[in-house]
């Protein structure tokens, strides 16, 4: 009997020590499940704010483009008149380099259509409405060319009247008349 109160002692102590056991590792258990929750939900507030820090980047991008889009718009604008100015100097003056001006005047009406479509992408981003881009070609390059010895001819005939009425002027040693003048033009 003394035997088996032992063994019953002995295995209550045991069963005791078990129960134990199994109290702190559910203990554990819920502490790790808790650290758990709080990393999870670090991870989360971290990605969420890592979301809204990349968001916030992409629209001040975007802010970037629409507020420069005036200036760049109306740099575009100039580079295609100024291409389009040497193309028509380098028309009358050196017919191999007008190729080249005019590939340049077609470049710059290029980058200004690309301007636009690039606005455009970005708007919907800060919830504004872009109108489609304007392409800005040159019109083609005989009608470029044409057009441009057309401008040089009316700007030399323009000088070389200028010319005679001053020569006139200067000789008559007074005012041209009405009809001599209108007879130059």
């Amino acid at each position: 009997m003394i035997l088996e109160s032992w063994r019953s002692a002995s295995q209550s102590s045991d069963l005791e020590r078990e129960l134990r056991e199994a109290e702190e590792a559910q203990a554990e258990a819920e502490v790790a499940m808790q650290r758990a929750a709080m990393a999870r939900a670090e991870a989360e507030a971290a990605q969420q704010r890592a979301s809204e820090e990349q968001e916030a980047r992409r629209r001040e991008w975007a802010q970037g483009i629409v507020d420069a889009y005036d200036s760049d718009l109306a740099a575009a604008e100039n580079a295609i008149r100024d291409a389009s100015d040497r193309f028509a100097e380098a028309a009358v003056r050196d017919l191999a380099a007008a190729g080249a001006a005019y590939m340049k005047w077609a470049e710059a009406g290029l980058r200004h259509y690309t301007l636009q479509v690039r606005v455009a992408s970005v708007a919907p981003i800060l919830g504004l409405e872009a109108t489609p881009g304007e392409r800005l070609s040159p019109p083609p390059f005989s009608q470029a060319l044409d057009a441009a010895i057309d401008l040089h001819v009316a700007a030399l005939s323009a000088k070389i009247r200028d010319e005679a009425a001053e020569e006139i002027r200067s000789r008559l040693g007074g005012g041209l008349e009405p009809e001599t003048s209108s007879s130059l033009s």
